[in-house]
């Protein structure tokens, strides 16, 4: 009697734990059907790819340290943690920007935020904000989609995070990108109907280059149920800013009070608890819709020819530490480690890994995740690796909730392999050893012969941006105020 065909590496991407027990059998067996079955409407929609599918997945407002897949104590991300082990996966990578936008430019052409120029940058004196300005994508440098496109893919995007609109310039190359109205609504569920909607507009003629935003671990966050598997239940949820101009959110909520210090030791300490319950829940719903946005894609017939999977994330999210929360304008490690993950079926020889440890070689833990660029167009790390910096400015409208408290500092960083970190913020240098200090609680303070010439140079570039600060572009401004970016 002949054994069964050991079932490929595409229908093994699936068989996790997480997976019903019918569909596991099924992929284990190779009888892919079965599990089709379950999906009857997928079926009238399945195709018979001509060549490989590029899948490029942005988990936005994952930091590295909370995921399970990573070390974290709580089962935040048990189908992150499956794939990896089908290809390799970086828990050390630093993303280029500090919030969405500039990270998103970035992993969109490959250039560093200080050469594209996607920011908030502002000119400040002291305190006072002199000048800021807001670019969209600037016409010039090529993008992913429009490189795959002149190589005969077709481009498609999706977004789960709002600010990731036409008007921002990201949307260049590509075919269709959709694009949530508002934070929330295109989580779990809600993003995947929009995801098999633009499926079956694709055509199967041409292979297929898919990017797709995954904004579940991004505020508003939902109420943490009494069965969470990650997290003590909170009967409450949390959006730090609101745009409803009856909401006293921005003025007198949580952000506002625990930034200002206006809080009690145990009050912070509460604030803190609450937030990390209402962010791992949910990274846990991320990981799980990730898990079903791979398996759309698969049950569609994507896969069926090949697969090249990117996943990485444009940010963190601070908990508390340092007196912040929420993201960006900050280059401290819970803000910029982020995860990023290469995985091709079927494997290449030279990329073919056996076990996490040895992904280690093909994705050094110390790396930029502006380096996703390479791995989605090329399947394939840039020569010579990248140098591992990241930049952020100030923010008009955090200094003003805070009371000049917070979002008034200017920051350069790059990292060091071996734990080493140079900071520089607002005219101040630091070094700082994440070995020694991982909470970046004793940063030494750097005479200027002492700071390296990198350093030297980024800060250069970072103050040039701030002093050529010449406004805004009204319909991205917009565009960030229904998001809940800026305030008018």
């Amino acid at each position: 009697m002949s054994s069964s065909p050991a079932p490929s590496p595409v229908r093994r991407l699936l068989t996790t734990a997480t997976l019903g027990a019918v569909w596991g059998a099924a992929a284990l067996l190779g009888l892919h059907w079965l599990g089709l079955l379950e999906r009857p409407l997928t079926l009238l929609h399945r195709v018979d790819p001509v060549g490989p599918t590029v899948l490029f997945i942005v988990m936005d407002t994952v930091r590295a340290d909370h995921l399970s897949a990573c070390g974290y104590e709580q089962p935040t991300s048990p189908y992150l943690a499956a794939l990896a082990q089908q290809g390799s996966l970086s828990c050390g990578a630093v993303a280029p920007g500090s919030w969405t936008f500039p990270s998103h430019a970035s992993f969109f052409t490959g250039l560093p935020v200080t050469d594209h120029g996607s920011d908030f940058t502002a000119r400040t004196q002291g305190t006072e904000f002199r000048r800021t300005s807001i670019r969209p994508l600037p016409e010039g440098p090529e993008t992913l989609a429009e490189h795959l496109v002149a190589e005969g893919h077709q481009a498609l995007g999706l977004s789960g995070n709002p600010v990731l609109a036409e008007v921002s310039g990201l949307h260049r190359g590509f075919a269709r990108f959709e694009t949530a109205p508002q934070f929330g609504p295109w989580y779990g569920e809600g993003l995947l109907r929009p995801l098999r909607e633009l499926l079956r507009t694709a055509d199967p003629e041409r292979p297929l280059f898919l990017f797709v935003n995954i904004a579940d671990a991004h505020d508003p966050w939902t109420p943490v149920p009494a069965d969470s598997p990650v997290a003590p239940q909170v009967d409450e949820g949390l959006y730090y800013f609101t745009i409803d101009p009856q909401s006293q959110e921005i003025e007198g909520g949580t952000w506002a009070r625990y930034v200002k210090g206006e809080m009690s030791r145990a009050e912070q300490e509460q604030t803190r608890a609450r937030v990390t319950a209402l962010y791992d829940h949910a990274l846990w719903k991320a990981d799980q819709t990730l898990e079903d946005v791979v398996r759309t894609v698969v049950d569609h017939g994507w896969a069926d020819a090949g697969l090249r999977l990117v996943i990485t994330s444009d940010h963190g999210e601070f908990l508390g530490e340092h007196g912040l929360l929420r993201h960006g304008r900050y280059l401290y490690e819970g803000n910029q480690r982020v995860p990023l993950l290469y995985v091709e079926l079927p494997p290449r020889a030279e990329t073919r890994i056996s076990a996490p440890t040895v992904a280690r070689d093909l994705l050094p833990e110390l790396m930029s995740a502006r380096e996703a660029f390479w791995l989605v167009r090329d399947g394939a790390r840039p020569e010579p690796a990248l140098p591992v910096s990241a930049v952020a400015w100030p923010d008009e409208m955090w200094a003003e909730q805070s009371g000049g408290r917070v979002g008034v500092h200017t920051s350069a960083a790059r990292w060091e392999p071996g734990g080493g970190k140079e900071l520089w913020m607002s005219g101040r240098h630091m070094r700082l050893d994440l070995v020694e200090d991982p909470e970046e609680q004793r940063p030494l303070d750097l005479p200027a012969d002492q700071v390296s010439a990198e350093l030297q140079d980024l800060v250069a570039e970072v103050e040039a941006l701030a002093a050529s600060a010449e406004g805004v572009d009204p319909e991205l401004l917009e565009a960030l105020h229904a998001a809940g970016y800026v305030d008018r």
